[in-house]
């Protein structure tokens, strides 16, 4: 079962993460949310937070099959920059897309609301 993103567009709300002061949109606290994944925000704000800084845009790929999940960030442009692996999730399987895009703040998105 994965969870649809696709009905977001734009945001109402930027939620503040309490570490970075970067922000996230309501279509990632839905995914939170549904995907009891507020691990993978606390993963992206903190380990890609200086990344983002420094290139302005990360396409960041969110891929869990069979418990394990890959976490693949690029420039957008398939130039990979970093690639992590978890061991053991319980976030649904399925291909999940977010950007991270420089600003003041910094905010963390799924794709659609781009």
């Amino acid at each position: 079962m994965s969870i649809d993103l696709s009905q977001f567009y734009g945001t109402e709300h930027y939620y503040v993460h309490s570490l970075t002061g970067s922000c996230y949109t309501d279509g990632v606290k839905y995914f939170a949310d549904k995907a009891q994944a507020y691990w993978f925000i606390d993963l992206v704000m903190t380990e890609y937070h200086e990344m983002v800084k420094k290139e302005g845009f990360l396409s960041i790929t969110l891929k869990v099959s069979d418990s394990k999940a890959v976490i693949d960030v690029s420039d957008g442009n398939y130039v990979y920059a970093k690639e992590n692996h978890i061991a053991f999730t319980d976030c649904p399987a399925g291909n999940y897309q977010f950007f991270f895009v420089k600003g003041k703040p910094n905010v963390l998105m799924v794709s659609s609301e781009y």
